[in-house]
């Protein structure tokens, strides 16, 4: 499959011993024996479907909760009182659970990297179509409070991150590191722009996490470890659980740059690979915030002036024939006398 020829192709390039990632963070596909051995259920939906109805123990936090605006993600400090507030101190085997698979890994991602001792993925969903766990519903989820009960004391895996500006610099190096690009292949080459330009930080090489999902989902992870690749997507939401299939789908011990390809091209002085741009008036009314005024030339525009035209032409003509009006009768007056 596409999937695992890439691998094959990366890891001949390498040359690397193979390097597996850490048992504590993984894939599972049953959720019983976790049950039985004390897991605490995490379930990421919407808070208010894990308010209504979750598994029995269940503490909701929906991905909601670690987002900030336009889907940034807040300050690990400000994660590690969400997870407090979520009652989790660190120390717990974890499952987490939900509907949609990216939302799972997503949280299961930020779990991981804060610092949570072993984090489980449920690999099904809870409600609908191949869901596992609906026969569990039947109990109220614990909602977060607003103070930490307990203090989350986990400790975080922070080598795991690679910062921006750490990254431009081991680019610039002789011995430059090994990137995934989890993003579709419209975006990869710039077919599709979701951030200020589009194209692929330099040297990376694509890998789609749609592809590596639905690989993983028929059991097709038989690829060989990479040697610490740096995984990315678009922003941190999708960076970060590209990061998780990686590491905890695949065994791939992947770090993550978690500002993801939005964050690199909002830096206009790092190098990019197949640059392409917005058309000009898109990207002029994104710089500025708001909508272009419509060109002058558009059929709504030529339809709106001759409706004005017409109008006036209207107003004008009552004018006149007013006037005309009043002149007759004026003339006719003085006839009579």
């Amino acid at each position: 499959m596409i999937t695992r020829k890439v691998f094959l192709a990366i890891g001949m390039l390498l040359g690397a011993a193979a390097v597996r990632a850490d048992p504590s963070f993984a894939f599972v596909h049953h959720l019983a024996p976790l049950l039985h051995r004390g897991a605490i259920v995490v379930d990421v939906r919407p808070l208010r479907d894990c308010e209504k109805q979750t598994i029995a123990g269940a503490h909701c936090l929906p991905a909601v909760e670690l987002l900030g605006p336009h889907g940034r993600l807040i300050s690990f400090r400000y994660i590690l009182w969400k997870l407090g507030t979520a009652g989790l101190s660190g120390s717990e085997e974890v499952v987490v659970v939900g509907d949609r698979p990216e939302i799972r890994e997503f949280v299961g991602g930020v779990l991981y990297l804060a610092g949570q001792r072993k984090v489980d993925i449920l690999s099904t969903p809870m409600t609908g179509r191949g869901a596992v766990a609906q026969s569990l519903l039947g109990s109220p989820g614990r909602v977060p409070g607003s103070t930490r009960d307990p203090f989350f004391q986990g400790r975080g895996r922070e080598r795991l991150i690679v910062l921006r500006g750490e990254l431009a610099r081991a680019l610039r190096g002789s011995d430059s590191p090994v990137l995934l690009d989890g993003r579709s292949v419209q975006e990869y080459w710039g077919v599709t722009i979701r951030a200020r330009y589009g194209g692929h930080i330099p040297g990376a090489r694509r890998l789609p996490a749609s592809e590596l999902r639905r690989d993983l989902k028929h059991g097709d992870s038989q690829v060989p470890p990479l040697a610490h690749p740096i995984a990315y997507a678009n922003g941190p939401f999708s960076s970060i659980a590209y990061f998780t299939l990686l590491r905890a789908g695949a065994g791939i011990a992947a770090r993550v740059y978690i500002g993801g390809w939005q964050a690199w091209a909002a830096d206009g002085a790092l190098p990019a690979d197949s640059v392409t741009y917005p058309s000009p008036s898109a990207d002029a009314a994104t710089a500025a915030g708001t909508p272009l005024p419509p060109e002058r030339h558009r059929r709504g525009d030529r339809e709106s002036i001759d409706w004005r035209v017409l109008t006036l032409l209207v107003g004008i003509g009552g004018l006149l024939l007013g006037s005309a009006g009043w002149i007759c009768c004026r003339r006719r007056h003085r006839r009579a006398h």
